[in-house]
């Protein structure tokens, strides 16, 4: 792919997540999104052919930028419950940090239609990546063991990633707006972590 093809399409997916963040799957339109990347309506469907194949792209992006995550995770064969804090450690910087809105977008869209949630599954259990399947044969692994119920990968990667992602992004748009103090919202994250890091191990229990 050219270097120009590369730019264009760079810039449709920036604005696609914009879109998608702030509308949601099925509230965003494919012309709003030509028009925020400044492009013409076709060069889209010449990139993605559809929003559903779009959409499928910004979230294999974002589960690529999440890959040194799963990595500082299984750098050590630690106790599973080691290993899932360390995910939620490293999902607070690698998600939250960079766009504090996409963990409660993920859930919104996993609660909004069956067809989302499918598709985002699709993006998980079929993803190559090297990590991700580490990560699955390790969460099989302790199934097996007894040591988790009886989980899904994509589910629990989504548990991992979106179960308090509606208050935790609420404090960081609180903390970014100036709504809260700073020191407050320091507070309550690290409050909601912990608290939200137990139920999820007792969720987890077999």
């Amino acid at each position: 792919m050219k270097n120009n093809e590369q730019n264009t399409e760079q810039i449709i997916l920036e604005a696609a997540e914009a879109e998608f963040l702030e509308k949601g799957y099925s509230n965003a339109k494919m012309l709003s999104i030509a028009r925020r990347a400044g492009v013409a309506h076709s060069m889209l469907h010449y990139y993605f052919r559809s929003k559903e194949n779009l959409f499928k792209s910004i979230l294999q992006r974002k589960t690529q930028e999440l890959l040194p995550m799963f990595d500082e995770a299984l750098a050590s064969n630690c106790p599973i419950r080691e290993i899932i804090q360390k995910v939620r450690e490293a999902r607070d910087r690698y998600v939250f940090a960079k766009s504090p809105r996409m963990p409660y977008f993920l859930l919104t869209e996993i609660l909004a239609k069956p067809e989302n949630r499918e598709m985002l599954i699709e993006v998980f259990d079929k993803s190559p990546m090297v990590q991700l399947q580490r990560f699955r044969e390790r969460l099989n692994q302790e199934i097996a063991q007894g040591n988790l119920r009886e989980i899904g990968f994509a589910d629990f990667i989504f548990l991992l990633i979106t179960f308090d992602a509606s208050s935790l992004s609420a404090i960081l748009l609180a903390k970014e707006s100036g709504r809260l103090p700073e020191e407050v919202c320091d507070k309550l994250m690290e409050t909601y972590r912990e608290h939200n890091m137990q139920i999820i191990l007792d969720a987890l229990r077999p």
